[in-house]
């Protein structure tokens, strides 16, 4: 219900009270903040004749009262209609914000006439313009998540340790690649007094090493499938830091327009209070009491400001881009699972914090494999062509240089007693896969909790939320009954000023809910594994991920 305007000193407030009619829901609504009680009993007696509300859309007809000009405000999408001298007039009793109230200086119902068909039409699209306008430039969640994912420098610093792990796998190929060797040098044997020439050419091959090689082949091809796991659940940290990021820039503006609606009324709860005391219908207690309460809406708005910037500061370090418009996120109600069985099935199939354990507990047992190699024969062999130098590591090559010469061999090694090493290597090893087997099993838990915690917070925060929302309404019926009543002398100003704190307080507490609700859904997608880029339709696949 809108507070009362400042009146002139030894006016009274009730007989000079203007009316405030609005448009609001395709409908008009009338108010006074003191009406006769005559007239109300007379409307009430006749509803034919109730001017406080009429239909536009139902049959064109008139208000049944005279009109001034119109005024929009853009935080309620209300149109508004009254008898007011000036535009101040209108936000000296205008419930809504200053910043948000505007005169519609196209449109002009002169006194006396009716509410058409087309005068509604061209306030709609009046009000319609300047909204649609602001939502071209606004940016939905799902594009700051693409920023996210494409700029933060934590992902890209992952991408290229992927990249980086692709090559351990060609370092390992590359022990049974053959090896060509060219050698020259030149001297001089000053006992002979003579210059003596050497030159070598050697392909050596290793033919059997134990299968170490091939198996460390796999070993690094289960690390480079871990860390591309692990890099996917960088990402999805990553995302779900940016959703909590954005919402949290969503919920300090909403807050802060809360802060400053309530900033608001209590500014004009105390004109009005300061018009009727000056009036003598009210004491200099109810100015102190308003004050107080605008001192204290005051301190939260600066509060609310305070946190705002935070949030966008760590917006800015996420999504690595200044907050704009933002429109709010929805739950992603259709990649959510079913219950909270599938889910916890979901998470140990696919979670990639699991999947990235399990490759490298493959890895480690490849890894034993290439420690028991080393107890095995090996193979090499080589052939050259050569004067005058050793040019393989097999002695049997050795070139006397009197004449250029091709040789060909090949060497053999059975270790007999390498002196314990190999032994202990082989044992280490194996600890080191049934370590690798038991963080399997320590991240296979922390993942079916995570998930569990995750599912349990989200639906506390959609019962928070409906129940937010029934406290909200209440509220604000329990805040205009405080209003209604005190304009009679039923209620003190104290009651007043309680409810609005209640209602400022269940609206803070709403907006904190439906936060918690989008940010909650999105936490059992991390929690399951599938918030990642190609589950939220931000890329198709990114190369520099895939193995070479």
């Amino acid at each position: 219900m809108p507070s009362q305007p400042r009146q002139p000193q030894g006016q009274s407030a009730r007989s000079a009270a203007p009316y405030l009619y609005s448009c609001e829901k395709m409908s008009c609504n009338t108010s006074g903040a003191n009406r006769d009680p005559s007239s109300q009993s007379q409307e009430a007696r006749n509803p034919e004749k109730d001017s406080r509300r009429h239909d536009f859309f139902r049959d064109g007809g008139s208000i049944g009262t005279k009109f001034g000009p119109l005024y929009f405000c853009h935080g309620a999408g209300q149109v508004l209609f009254g008898r007011w001298p000036s535009l101040d007039a209108v936000r000296r009793a205008s419930p809504c914000p200053r910043s948000g109230l505007s005169r519609l200086r196209a449109i002009r119902v002169p006194n006396g006439d009716s509410c058409s068909m087309k005068r509604i039409l061209v306030t709609l699209v009046a009000m319609i313009a300047p909204i649609a306008m602001a939502e071209a430039h606004a940016e939905p969640l799902s594009s700051a998540l693409a920023k996210a994912y494409h700029n933060n420098p934590t992902l890209n610093a992952a991408r290229a340790g992927v990249r980086a792990s692709a090559y351990d796998i060609d370092i390992a190929r590359s022990a049974m690649h053959p090896k060509i060797t060219w050698r020259s040098g030149i001297g001089y044997n000053s006992s002979a007094a003579t210059n003596r020439g050497t030159f070598s050419i050697v392909l050596d091959q290793t033919l059997f090493d134990g299968l170490q090689t091939t198996n460390n082949v796999e070993v690094n091809k289960a690390r480079q499938r871990a860390a591309e796991e692990n890099t996917r659940n960088t990402a999805q940290n990553i995302l779900f830091e940016a959703t909590e990021a954005y919402m949290d820039v969503v919920l300090t503006r909403r807050i802060v327009a809360l802060r400053k609606q309530d900033l608001d009324f209590l500014k004009e709860l105390t004109r009005s209070e300061i018009a009727r005391h000056q009036a003598g219908e009210r004491t200099r207690t109810n100015i102190a009491q308003a004050e107080a309460r605008r001192a204290a809406a005051q301190a939260e708005l600066s509060l609310a400001h305070a946190e705002a910037k935070r949030a966008q500061a760590t917006y800015r370090q996420v999504i690595g881009d200044e907050p704009g418009n933002l429109t709010g996120g929805k739950v992603p109600v259709k990649m959510l699972p079913a219950n909270i069985d599938k889910a916890l099935a979901i998470a140990a199939k696919q979670h990639p914090a699991l999947l990235a354990k399990r490759h490298l507990a493959e890895g480690a047992m490849f890894n034993v494999a290439v420690s028991e190699g080393k107890l095995l024969p090996t193979v090499k062999g080589a052939i050259g062509i050569g004067r005058g130098a050793r040019v393989s590591a097999i002695d049997a090559m050795a070139f006397d240089g009197s004449a250029t010469e091709q040789k060909a061999g090949i060497e053999l090694k059975v270790p007999i007693y390498p002196g314990g090493k190999a032994a202990a290597e082989v044992r280490r090893s194996k600890e080191d896969l049934g370590k690798s087997n038991f963080t399997v099993d320590v991240q296979h838990a922390e993942v079916q909790s995570k998930a569990a915690s995750a599912w349990a917070q989200y639906q506390g925060a959609l019962a928070t939320a409906s129940a937010n929302r029934a406290a909200v309404k209440a509220a604000k019926m329990a805040k205009d009954s405080m209003m209604a009543e005190q304009a009679i002398g039923q209620r003190t100003l104290l009651n007043v000023l309680e409810a609005q704190a209640d209602v400022v307080k269940a609206q803070v507490k709403l907006a904190t809910a439906e936060r918690e609700t989008v940010v909650g859904g999105y936490r059992i997608l991390s929690a399951i594994g599938r918030l990642g880029a190609k589950d939220l339709g931000l890329v198709a696949r990114r190369a520099d991920t895939e193995t070479r």
